[in-house]
């Protein structure tokens, strides 16, 4: 299960920048019809590509390990974790 004992919390600019980049492999993904979302899609990609310097000032490993580890956390939730009572999920970091 998740649990994660140094309670350090991820800055909302930083949060938005890695989400974004996972919604748009996720887009590609599922095969997303172009009509009607062309435009706000193309809007989110620019919008991430403005903000990666967010992280591209950090060393640029450590960029590549953010975005892999955000994945692999994400990746690793399923139904029974989103399913758990609230107040009762903890995360957990090695």
């Amino acid at each position: 299960m998740f649990h994660n004992t140094t309670k350090k919390l991820m800055k909302p600019a930083i949060e938005l920048y890695i989400s974004t980049v996972r919604l748009l492999t996720i887009i590609d993904q599922v095969d997303m019809p172009n009509n009607g979302f062309k435009k706000a899609i193309r809007s989110i990609e620019e919008w991430a590509a403005k903000q990666s310097y967010i992280l591209e000032d950090m060393d640029p490993e450590a960029h590549e390990r953010i975005i892999h580890n955000f994945n692999v956390i994400m990746d690793s939730i399923d139904h029974e974790v989103l399913s758990t009572p609230i107040g009762e999920l903890t995360v957990e970091a090695n």
